[in-house]
């Protein structure tokens, strides 16, 4: 066997991993690289040579970081994802159906393949056994892989947390379903933000709502990504628990029937049905001034929020997206982002919690699964180190390309 992490090692997204067997060729994730990164993307060329023979690519979720190059991919490669997940791709991007290769994408995202149809069936007649289970993360229906081939098991985490609303099943899981394993493959974002709190997404919803139970009713802009539904089932509890509207635009509102229709009916935290859907020509309604709203905003959104401040002056901003869009590097900054947060001034709460898995969680998370024969950490940054955790001292770190009983690992 050969397990090649061919970008992912030494930086945060961008992932990409290949297994391979004398018989057959996967991989998992074929993400671009998150902003501010100086490493180029792979070209359209090296994506399709990179695909030559592969029997199949998994993606553990729709991020950017992780599904990015689906349009390079040739034809003849199944490509694979969970049901949800496709559906808010295809939301998200019939939406954003502006930009030049709009119809590729849409058409590479129609040939994907569920997950659901994958049950416990080898890939293309080869020998390489993927089996996923859902994890909570800031995407709706991410996943980690269970990977069996020539009697080894790799469990590939994808990203994860525990900190949210799904994140109890997380422990289960891995006791039920995964239980010990040859190798691991995980995600370690939160190893250089070990400084950053871990809130869990509840304490979200509580600080939400103290927010709308000000002494004079709020209007509330909530800055966040219009696909984490973790983070708009939190802004719409608060709304449901103190009266206030929950409100958004017709895009987001599509958004949220994927989820409702989903997840809705397993829990009534992803049940958006009550969501009050405002326009361009809007009238605004009388409860929004009366009873206080939150409406999730996108970074493009300034022109809707100039106009609807005239209403709502007294509005303030719920800032809940990660802080480099705001105040990172030069690269990593949103200039969208920036000019709608000086709409706000004096006016913006800080209200986020990470969507990655924090450092106790990680090390949780390889107790539970002890890796034969090691720890393969991936999504992190290159100054991060796994060696520098109590579990170094448990398990082999696999930082540098080795081989370890006939398996060849090469780390990119």
């Amino acid at each position: 066997m050969k397990i090649i992490i061919r970008r992912g090692a030494n930086q945060i997204g961008g992932c990409v991993t290949e297994i391979a067997t004398k018989r057959s060729r996967i991989l998992v994730d074929l993400g671009c690289n998150l902003p501010g990164n100086d490493t180029p993307n792979f070209t359209t060329d090296e994506i399709k040579n990179l695909c030559k023979g592969v029997n199949a690519i998994f993606y553990t979720h729709y991020h950017g970081d992780h599904i990015g190059h689906i349009d390079d991919v040739p034809i003849d490669v199944e490509q694979y994802i969970g049901e949800a997940a496709k559906e808010a791709m295809m939301c998200k991007y019939e939406t954003l159906n502006q930009y030049q290769d709009y119809e590729k994408t849409i058409r590479s995202i129609e040939r994907m393949k569920l997950y659901y149809v994958l049950r416990n069936v080898c890939i293309n007649g080869g020998d390489i056994k993927v089996t996923p289970y859902f994890v909570s993360h800031s995407a709706a229906d991410a996943y980690m892989l269970k990977i069996e081939a020539e009697g080894l098991t790799i469990l590939h985490t994808g990203d994860f947390r525990k900190h949210g609303y799904l994140g109890k099943g997380l422990i289960p899981t891995l006791e039920k379903y995964i239980k010990q394993i040859d190798l691991l493959i995980i995600e370690g974002t939160m190893l250089s933000r070990r400084s950053e709190t871990v809130n869990h997404e509840v304490s979200i919803q509580k600080e939400a709502i103290n927010l709308l139970k000000g002494t004079s009713c709020k209007s509330l802009f909530a800055l966040c990504s219009s696909t984490d539904i973790d983070r708009l089932a939190s802004f719409h509890a608060a709304c449901q628990k103190t009266g206030a509207t929950f409100v958004c635009d017709s895009y987001q509102k599509k958004m949220l029937d994927v989820f409702t229709k989903h997840f809705g009916t397993k829990s009534p935290l992803y049940n958006f049905g009550d969501t009050f859907v405002i326009g361009d020509n809007c009238n605004f309604n009388k409860d929004l001034k009366s009873k206080g709203f939150i409406m999730p905003i996108r970074p493009s959104m300034t022109r809707l929020v100039q106009k609807m401040r005239y209403y709502f002056p007294e509005a303030e901003l719920i800032y809940s997206i990660w802080k480099g869009y705001y105040s990172g590097t030069e690269k990593q900054i949103n200039p969208d982002v920036v000019q709608l947060v000086k709409l706000f001034e004096g006016k913006t709460h800080y209200l986020h919690t990470s969507g990655h898995a924090d450092v106790e969680t990680l090390q949780d998370v390889c107790r539970m699964t002890g890796p034969r024969l090691g720890i393969i950490p991936i999504h992190k940054e290159k100054t991060s180190y796994y060696e520098s955790l109590p579990i170094a001292k448990e398990y082999h770190i696999i930082s540098s390309s080795t081989e370890i009983d006939n398996i060849i690992i090469e780390i990119k």
